[in-house]
């Protein structure tokens, strides 16, 4: 099993969707977009698994992201919680880090009648305080199969697409 996720974070890069991303080359991509001018990402070390790896939400220019959190990353994965969501002709996938008092939520989703949804929302407090939409192109490795590979948490608190 551990070695299905090696190999499929291995196939999973950003060049390979053309998309300039804040992961390191030697780094998996698990999800991306820009939102603007700058670039959201998700990004694991090729051994990420429940007891080894890094994973890491990154925010900011791709060349020199403003937020990197967790800043020292490793296992097990206390600062990330995952989730899924049901919609009627289709679902999403979604991961929660959690830096005191602020949130960063990355999801993706597709539903019947509203087509794609992907991007990033902060909150502070449990308040939402800011939505950034994906703009472009979005390269997303996120749902059950990473989650339970990685041994990621349930998140328990749900989201709501903005």
């Amino acid at each position: 099993m551990r070695s299905l996720l090696i190999l499929t974070l291995a196939l999973v890069s950003g060049p390979a969707w053309g998309l300039e991303t804040p992961c390191a080359a030697d780094e998996a991509v698990l999800f991306a977009c820009t939102t603007g001018k700058k670039a959201v990402a998700v990004c694991a070390s090729a051994d990420l698994s429940p007891t080894e790896g890094a994973l890491q939400y990154r925010f900011g220019p791709p060349g020199a992201p403003e937020l990197v959190w967790p800043e020292d990353p490793q296992p097990p994965h206390t600062d990330v919680t995952a989730g899924t969501l049901m919609f009627s002709g289709g679902g999403g996938a979604y991961l929660r880090f959690t830096k005191g008092a602020y949130v960063y939520v990355v999801y993706t989703a597709i539903g019947k009648g509203w087509s794609e949804k992907a991007g990033v929302v902060v909150e502070k407090n449990g308040e939402s305080i800011a939505h950034l939409p994906c703009t472009g192109a979005v390269v997303s490795e996120l749902g059950p199969v990473l989650f339970e590979q990685a041994s990621l948490v349930e998140d328990e608190q749900g989201f709501d697409l903005p």
